[in-house]
């Protein structure tokens, strides 16, 4: 009897083992994906793993993981730590949603790989109210630019960043419109190019028989940016309608952008020429 029971545990232990063997890490996506996997490397900003079977490092933004789970069972959690979302109040009203209507959020802006979080309202602004100057031209209705901004402040979005720590289905829930417009602004200083010219003229004064020359030299300087647009739209359920990118022409002030959102404007669904 007690032979036929160290048998029983001995296969028994042998299942389990061969089980911890075959078992992975879990990586759980703040888009509720999970996925199985060889975790190499938990580093500030980033995760690094492997697929199984496979010796291709994968890289994935320490942003987008919720948790891991090691397939020691260990558990690891990243969402309080990574980011500075705030818990929605339970008195947070959503407001009816709106499918035909939609919403600028605020831009994110980097000049010189430094955040800029208001030059990225002026931008939100900006499209807004480019859109307004002829209104007959949008095939949706708009939700006022500071309407949309209070919505946000209501659950401590106060800057474009803080829209990273939510999904774009809750967004469109906050805002109550069904399409949402944003993007990512990055200007970069690249130089300064500097000219000058001159100019001469002579006169001639017959009764005094004398001749002057007077001249006048100019200079001018020049700044040169590095500018990218990065605009998407989306719709109530997450899905990306336009992903697109826009390096404006000869980018020779800070605020160039607008020509790329003027131009990138009236390309989308929603507007007619």
């Amino acid at each position: 009897m007690k032979y036929s029971k160290l048998v029983t545990l001995f296969f028994i232990g042998l299942f389990y083992s061969a089980n911890a063997q075959h078992a992975s890490d879990e990586i759980f996506m703040t888009n509720g994906e999970t996925i199985a996997v060889k975790v190499l490397k938990v580093e500030p900003n980033t995760v690094t793993y492997t697929y199984l079977g496979e010796d291709l490092e994968n890289v994935v933004e320490k942003e987008t993981v919720s948790k891991i789970i090691f397939k020691s069972g260990r558990e690891q959690l990243f969402s309080q730590e990574n980011t500075g979302r705030q818990s929605i109040s339970p008195n947070f009203e959503y407001p009816t949603m709106k499918g035909n209507e939609g919403a600028i959020l605020p831009f994110e802006f980097v000049f010189d790989g430094t955040e800029a979080p208001e030059e990225g309202f002026e931008a939100q602004e900006y499209y807004y109210h480019n859109l307004m100057r002829k209104p007959e031209r949008n095939t949706i209705t708009y939700q006022d630019v500071e309407i949309t901004l209070k919505r946000l402040r209501e659950v401590g979005i106060t800057k474009a960043n803080d829209l990273r720590n939510y999904e774009m289905t809750e967004i469109a829930k906050i805002v109550g419109a069904g399409i949402l417009v944003t993007g990512k602004i990055t200007v970069d200083y690249r130089s300064t190019t500097s000219s000058s010219s001159g100019s001469s003229t002579t006169r001639v004064d017959t009764k005094k028989k004398k001749v002057k020359t007077y001249s006048s030299d100019y200079s001018r300087s020049m700044d040169e940016f590095d500018t990218k647009v990065l605009f998407k739209i989306y719709d109530k359920n997450g899905n990306k309608i336009v992903d697109v990118n826009r390096v404006p022409f000869m980018a020779t002030t800070r605020d160039n952008y607008v020509t790329a959102l003027n131009y990138l404007m009236k390309r989308t669904p929603y507007y007619q020429k």
